[in-house]
Order: C-alpha cells, then sequence, then structure tokens
C-alpha cells in the first residue's frame, strides 16, 4: 500500500528550511525600517534648519547675527516661534516636529568678513533620534542684508 501525503518529519524538515531563508529577509527588513526612521529624522532637522535660514533671508537683518565664530544657541518649540539676537532681535517661526526630537537651534557666524552686504552663518540643529541616540544637523549659507 502507498502512502499518500507527508509525514510530521517531512513537514517540520520543510517548515525549519523555511524560515531559515526567511530569517535573514527579516533582519534586512528591521534595518531598513530603522533607516527610514532616521533618514525621516534627518529630512525633518534640515527643513527646520531651512526654514530658518530662509526667514532670516527674507528679513534681511544680520545685525542680530552673531559673527566672528559668536555661537548662539536656542531651544525650539514645535510650531512655536524663537528670537534671534539681543537687543536687534527678529522672531522666526519654527515648524512642527515630534515631541521626542527636542531640537536646539546653534547659529554661529563666520570669521570671514562680508562687510554690509551680508554674513556667513551655520545654522546647526541637535535633535535626539526615537532610540535616543543625539544626532546633529548642520547647514551654511549667506544671509544678504540687502532687501
Amino acid at each position: 500500500m502507498k502512502k499518500k501525503g507527508m509525514s510530521l518529519v517531512e513537514i517540520l524538515i520543510a517548515v525549519s528550511l523555511l524560515t531559515a531563508t526567511m530569517m535573514p529577509l527579516w533582519g534586512v527588513m528591521s534595518s531598513s525600517h530603522q533607516q527610514v526612521l532616521r533618514s525621516a529624522e534627518e529630512v525633518k532637522a534640515s527643513q527646520l534648519a531651512v526654514e530658518v535660514l530662509e526667514q532670516l533671508e527674507i528679513l534681511g537683518r544680520i545685525d542680530c547675527l552673531p559673527d566672528n565664530n559668536e555661537y548662539v544657541e536656542f531651544n525650539l518649540n514645535s510650531g512655536g516661534i524663537v528670537t534671534i539676537g539681543n537687543g536687534n532681535s527678529v522672531e522666526v517661526k519654527i515648524g512642527e516636529f515630534e515631541e521626542y526630537m527636542l531640537p536646539k537651534l546653534s547659529i554661529t557666524g563666520s570669521s570671514e568678513p562680508c562687510g554690509p552686504v551680508g554674513r556667513v552663518v551655520a545654522l546647526t540643529i541637535d535633535y535626539k533620534s526615537k532610540e535616543g541616540r543625539d544626532l546633529s544637523y548642520t547647514l551654511r549659507g549667506f544671509i544678504s542684508a540687502v532687501k
């Protein structure tokens, strides 16, 4: 009499082979997901820096910016406003971001002389990833004083 179907041992071997071949794929999918999250966080940090730089460029107010490698730091509130400068200050609107990021904006003025036409600055966004790692994004640009 011939057997029809599979034995339990054959099924267990097939399932173990399938599991062994799928394990590397699950690992790749997990690391890919983490990379996508990190990329999204970096994109958000870059958007925040670009927003600030564009608003400062539109206002043309270089008198509130640091120069000669001076360094100024600001805590950011999601959807809030940050005041840049001491006496001659300017208010800049900040976009929305996730609570866990806790971004800080640092503006460093350049030591390169640009005269009255503008100022080269570096905007750095220090933020936290969802896993709690400290990350940083820096954007350098020229802000023109001429409107």
